[in-house]
């Protein structure tokens, strides 16, 4: 009897643990359909070590996450100090995202001294040391100036690192750590190893002090350190830019996010708007070129806090431009401009919100994209959000999440557009991380492609003339992206999409640093040409799949070859490695959409998080300058935005445009403007230009500024305008801002229709 028992006993346990999976399997397919797929579709697509580094990613994330609480009614979220019921360990984990590093040092070591020492502390304590080293070096000489050129100090705190820390010992504390880490841990980790090489950097003594047996000298390092830096100040001489953000009053210091560039009072004189995670939003006046400056109050923008993301789009073509803000620990907001520069909020009153979110709702915004996709003349919204549940959850991340979605402008208030567009089933319980409009196909109706943190799930939908967006099959599924936009990068006439990347911090420096697969999460152009789109990662020469989590375009030398600036953000804290600058390369006077690295010149590798990026012309001299905001997902991760002034001596001809729509949307948003120039010898420029706003967390101006190199004239430029549909023709003068109004297209049309 007690035999059979027994073996009753041991049936009943092995089929409870066999039955264990399928119910927990069919649980989570129920109960998080998204976060299932999205597991099924990792684990079928993607290696185990990149699913190990994946999830092992997102534990993290999570369980700091959890820690965010509300401080007070006004609406601030912060990270609180640790409970003294937490080990010393717990503690400096802590006091190391909330940018205490020496407390996390002090805390991390007295772990270690009763504890004993582990892997994991180590690896905590070298961080810590780490991050000490730079705010005691890089953040003080930013802040203090320390009567140092700007630029200069821009360099001591980008790759190459040209001006080592003057106080040495935390760094080489640091390094003395990540060495035992690899003599007594893991020699052959990735990871430890490139700290320690960056260590060295940041002493001076790279390569000679790195031991050998863990020195890294190969492609990535000689791109910065070795002939690759040697031979790009020879091929790119005529550039010259300059980080002047403390001198011009920009140099916001905050986890920074969003960036919004426009003309919001109408001076002609471009302003900022920026902001970050733990901080207020700020609107920075243009100050006629000479500065900036901090006009946030007067411009009724100041209850404005923690922002993500930052747009700018006339939504009542008033001829003002307005702002959206999303602030994903309470909710967005829309601020109308009241035709003076100030705002008033009108979330509630244009229909975007009908309340406030209740306490176990989410609205997690991770971009704007704005567009008119049903041709009426006025600019939608669609909101790319964190709108997938999550098991397992605590705090913020397990509040019901408000889903990605399609706002509808009729004149000037908002309608939920979701269903009737056909996207409730593609949005529901998904991750956007991306959005973008562009109409792809030329038949006259805004396109729209989602860009997705999980593998399988992007999507580019065709707009089917106003009636619905369907899927496409167009653009391959797969690896998971971040930021998007519509771009000609070759200047053909047809639109190429951008889709920024994304990867953990240990995949991206294995495939960065030391080359394991160079176009595995590397930002990618899709190449439209007569038979699709086709992915072409490899038109970033010298790739560095660094991850994209802010990314922008420009022109730095006015030749009108589109240059892109990746802001290689990163929610884990030990994330080390550059912003990259790539530069647009000519082939006599046409763009070949390949792009040459340029990251090691000028300050642009920084290896400080970046989000926001704008390229624009602050000062009206005729080239571009770039804005960049840096920062990253925790309160330590705080830096100082950038405002790279262009010096640079390159090309010489360039034109603005600025649209008028009268049909169409007030300026424009979604026309394509075509100019044809010719050269001294008679030779044409072709440049192809989207008006649009840009990349997610950089919105960029409603205006073209087009690098024509040595044009020397003007043949003509065509606008083809969205919702009227009219292809005009217009003349246009170099070195000039030109506004072209759609009325002129308009009654163009009717005279040749009445001539016929």
């Amino acid at each position: 009897m007690l035999r059979t028992s027994k073996k009753k006993l041991f049936l009943w346990v092995g089929l409870t643990l066999l039955l264990l999976p399928v119910a927990l399997a069919i649980w989570l397919g129920t109960a998080f359909p998204g976060f299932s797929q999205g597991l099924l579709a990792d684990l079928r697509l993607a290696s185990w070590n990149e699913n190990y580094q994946q999830y092992r990613f997102l534990y993290y994330y999570a369980e700091m996450y959890a820690r965010l609480q509300r401080l007070d009614p006004e609406g601030w979220v912060g990270l609180p100090p640790p409970s003294a019921k937490e080990s010393d360990l717990q503690k400096g984990l802590v006091s190391f995202h909330r940018g205490e590093f020496a407390q996390a040092a002090r805390q991390v070591r007295s772990h270690i001294r009763r504890q004993g020492e582990s892997e994991s502390a180590l690896f905590w304590l070298a961080n810590a040391l780490m991050r000490q080293a730079e705010a005691d070096n890089c953040l003080a000489s930013l802040a203090a100036g320390n009567g140092m050129h700007e630029g200069d100090l821009t360099r001591m705190c980008s790759l190459p690192l040209e001006f080592p820390h003057h106080k040495e010992q935390a760094s080489r504390q640091a390094a003395v750590l990540l060495e035992k880490l690899l003599d007594d841990y893991s020699p052959q980790d990735p990871l430890y190893r490139w700290l320690l090489n960056f260590c060295y950097m940041t002493l001076g003594g790279y390569p000679e002090e790195v031991p050998k047996r863990y020195r890294i000298q190969n492609a990535f390092t000689e791109s910065f350190y070795g002939d690759g830096k040697r031979q790009a100040n020879s091929r790119h001489a005529g550039l010259d830019f300059r980080d002047r953000a403390r001198h011009l009053g920009v140099d916001t210091l905050d986890a920074g996010k969003g960036v919004a560039v426009e003309d919001f009072d109408g001076d002609g004189w471009m302003d900022i708007v920026t902001g970050g995670t733990f901080g207020p939003l700020r609107y920075y006046r243009n100050l006629q070129g000479r500065a900036f400056r901090d006009a946030t109050a007067e411009a009724g923008l100041d209850g404005i806090l923690q922002p993500y993301i930052i747009s700018a789009a006339d939504y009542d073509n008033d001829g003002w431009m307005d702002l959206f803000a999303s602030r994903p620990f309470q909710h967005f907001q829309l601020m109308r401009n009241r035709g003076d520069g100030s705002f008033e909020d009108v979330t509630f009153s244009s229909g975007l919100l009908q309340a406030e979110p209740g306490p176990d709702q989410a609205v997690y915004s991770c971009v704007s994209a704005w567009g008119d996709v049903d041709n009426d003349g006025d600019l939608d919204l669609m909101l790319a959000q964190f709108g997938q549940k999550l098991p397992f959850s605590r705090g913020l991340l397990a509040r019901r999440p408000m889903p990605s979605r399609l706002f509808l402008n009729q004149s000037g208030r908002f309608v939920d557009g979701t269903a009737r567009w056909g996207l409730e089933d593609i949005l529901e319980d998904r991750i956007f991380l991306g959005a973008a409009f562009g109409d792809y196909d030329r038949d006259g109706w805004a396109d729209l492609f989602l860009s997705s943190f999980t593998r399988g799930q992007s999507v580019l939908l065709r707009n089917l003339q106003g009636r619905r967006l369907e899927p496409t099959s167009l653009i391959p599924a797969g690896q998971p992206g971040f930021m998007a936009a519509f771009v000609d990068v070759d200047h053909d006439g047809r639109l190429d999409l951008f889709q920024g990347s994304q990867s953990p911090a240990r995949i991206a420096v294995e495939n960065t640093v030391f080359g394991r697969d160079p176009h595995l999460n590397a930002a990618k152009i899709f190449l439209q040409g007569a038979g699709g789109f086709s992915l072409r990662a490899d038109l970033f020469r010298n790739p560095m799949p660094a991850g994209t989590m802010g990314a922008n375009f420009g022109d730095l030398d006015n030749d009108g070859c589109y240059d892109f600036y990746l802001g290689t953000g990163n929610p884990e804290s030990w994330y080390v490695l550059p912003n990259l600058m790539y530069r647009g390369e000519l082939e006599g006077t046409g763009c070949t959409g390949r792009m040459s690295n340029i990251s090691m010149l000028f300050g642009f590798g920084t290896i400080q998080k970046g989000h926001g990026i704008v390229f624009f012309d602050f000062d009206n001299d005729g080239d571009q300058d770039v804005y960049s905001s840096l920062g990253g997902m925790w309160p330590g991760d705080a830096w100082p935005n950038q405002l790279f002034v262009n010096q640079s001596s390159r090309w010489p001809s360039w034109v603005k445009i600025r649209l008028r729509g009268r049909r169409s949307n007030r300026f424009g948003l979604g026309a394509v403007i075509r100019v044809e120039a010719q050269d001294p010898s008679g030779e044409a420029i072709i440049r192809s230009h989207l008006m649009d706003n840009g990349t997610g967390f950089g919105s960029t101006p409603y205006l073209a500024h087009i690098g024509l190199m040595d044009a020397d004239s003007i043949r003509r430029v065509e606008v083809a305008w969205p919702a009227s549909g009219c292809r005009g023709l217009y003349e246009a003068q170099l070195g000039q801002l030109n506004w072209l109004d759609e009325e002129d297209c308009l009654n163009s049309r009717s005279a040749d229709a009445a001539a016929k």
